[in-house]
């Protein structure tokens, strides 16, 4: 328990959906940082967000960790991409309103920027081409 002049405050851990995918590695380690640093992880299957047998509204953070997510055989991080866009679209927007915090490492990033949630936060709409001008 944290000490305030007041008394006792207790902390909740912050919950974590580290999101795991085919091809995605590096998800211990990231477990492992959110643990270390107070948060309380969890390895989630984007499947049991497909299914509902877990969802978004229980976690604070979504984390897609690095890898080579369905082995990267189209463009970097794009099938997941589509995947989180076609299927989890409304549970991504919720997730977002209610102030969640998303954060994409190494191959997550580029999911992220594949969905649009990066740079500018616009759901499936890519908003940034690679240098050869292709999206």
């Amino acid at each position: 328990m944290a000490k305030t002049n007041e008394g006792d405050i207790s902390m909740k851990k912050v919950r974590v959906c580290i999101l795991q995918s085919d091809g995605t590695n590096c998800d211990n380690e990231l477990f492992y940082a959110f643990k270390k640093f107070g948060g309380s992880p969890q390895l989630v299957h984007v499947n049991e967000l497909r299914n509902n047998s877990k969802s978004l509204k229980d976690f604070q953070i979504l984390a897609l960790p690095g890898g080579f997510s369905y082995g990267d055989d189209v463009a970097s991080g794009k099938i997941w991409a589509v995947e989180l866009i076609s299927f989890l679209r409304e549970e991504i927007e919720n997730f977002r309103k209610k102030g969640g915090l998303i954060i994409g490492i190494c191959n997550g990033f580029q999911v992220l920027v594949r969905t649009g949630l990066l740079p500018f936060g616009n759901l499936g709409i890519v908003d940034i081409l690679n240098v050869d001008g292709s999206a």
